[in-house]
């Protein structure tokens, strides 16, 4: 009796585990995201849920003339926070698939709201759907900013997800007839078996971080992600003190990477071993623009929906490592230019490439660059990058550069 009821509380035990069975990210890549005092800490998937957990920050800062006579008038002590429920998850390129809102843990669903104070941190979940397997990059979409209303959204969450692979069904044994052995057969020393050979699954990658003007190598840092051990995602860096790099990486990944040298712009990207065969070499090159007087930088990362000059939110990395620019080259004045195709009515395009200007340069002056630092010019079509007689080379002149005037 005492064997069979441990072997009961064991198959229990094993069923549990199995049921309870989760995949944890922790502090999850984020290629773009719009509040960036809301911190996606850690991502949990479930048989059931898809668990987002989060960490806001109300930091306290110094009032400025706009706050007193301006929208912000008296909300300088004080904020409201929710989470709005026709909150989604959807892959980046299946927009048509959504992952619903379930419920949230420790942050009240709209139109409910809770205040909060300068120097308050909240730490809540929400749930969601449970996403399908094999999904390891997704967005994470409230809604759209309108007024003083500002929703967080993030795009590109890099998350572990694997693929269920359906167990192999056991091949049924033979029925067999039982050998007739005459005599004691003499005993057959065993034959040692030689390990195979591990399967080659890494790529190499070999590149350059070169200058976009001299193209000639430059020393840079890279950093990257990559899968760690424990179902996350580890940032890595390396240092390619001579240009040169070499890395070796699992193959059938894209890795998401941002470039540094001093003296230049950040360049972000991704390695895209997708396609690449186990055992393969493959080549890359990263092209740093140089800031200097006169240089005319293209920023490749900032969006505005169609005929509109409102930044979209997956704009802000990109936005932010040219505040990060500013910040470090004190002296540094820019000049902001907007671009337009050649498609539409030209003093239309020259006021809504004015316009994109003016969104650019209002949002680093708001992260704290003084403004007499960034002028802001439209030039509409008369600039073009290409002939602009394909959508291909439209997209091309449809753009946003700055120029450094003083460094």
């Amino acid at each position: 009796m005492k064997r069979l009821r441990y072997s009961f509380l064991l198959f229990l035990w094993v069923s549990f585990g199995a049921m309870a069975q989760k995949i944890t990210t922790l502090s999850p890549y984020v290629e773009e995201q719009s509040q960036p005092e809301v911190i996606l800490t850690k991502v949990e998937l479930t048989d059931d849920y898809t668990i987002l957990h989060f960490r806001f920050e109300f930091a306290q800062r110094n009032p400025t003339l706009r706050d007193f006579f301006g929208e912000r008038q008296g909300n300088l002590d004080r904020n409201t926070i929710e989470v709005d429920p026709k909150t989604r998850l959807y892959e980046p390129k299946n927009t048509t698939k959504k992952f619903k809102f379930i419920k949230a843990v420790g942050i009240p669903v709209a139109p409910e709201t809770r205040t909060v104070y300068p120097g308050d941190v909240v730490k809540f979940s929400v749930y969601y759907e449970r996403l399908d397997p094999g999904i390891e990059v997704f967005d994470m979409f409230e809604g759209k900013d309108y007024g003083t209303k500002r929703f967080w959204n993030y795009f590109g969450v890099h998350i572990r997800n694997p693929r269920r692979v359906p167990p192999k069904p056991k091949p049924e044994p033979k029925k067999e007839e039982p050998p007739v052995i005459a005599n004691t057969p003499t005993p057959v020393p065993p034959i040692e078996s030689k390990p195979e050979a591990p399967v080659v699954k890494v790529v190499t990658l070999r590149g350059t971080v070169i200058d976009a003007k001299t193209k000639k190598p430059i020393a840079a840092k890279i950093s990257y992600v990559v899968p760690s051990e424990d179902n996350g995602l580890d940032s890595m860096q390396l240092s390619a003190s001579s240009g040169k790099f070499k890395i070796s990486l699992d193959a059938g990944n894209k890795y998401a990477y941002v470039a540094a040298a001093k003296g230049y712009f950040p360049a972000s990207g991704a390695f895209d071993l997708t396609q690449a065969k186990a055992g393969e070499e493959v080549a890359s090159e990263i092209v740093l623009n140089p800031v200097a007087v006169g240089e005319s930088i293209t920023l490749n990362n900032i969006y505005f929906d169609t005929g509109k000059y409102d930044l979209l939110p997956a704009s802000s990395s990109e936005l932010d490592r040219l505040v990060q620019l500013m910040r470090e080259n004190v002296n540094m004045e820019i000049r902001v230019e907007g671009h337009t195709d050649n498609l539409g009515d030209f003093d239309k395009n020259v006021e809504l490439s004015q316009n994109r200007a003016n969104a650019v340069k209002k949002y680093l002056v708001a992260k704290g660059i003084d403004s007499a630092r960034v002028g802001a010019k439209g030039l509409g079509s008369t600039r073009p990058v290409s002939k602009g007689t394909s959508e291909a080379e439209r997209r091309r002149n449809r753009r946003v550069e700055f120029i450094v005037e003083k460094l």
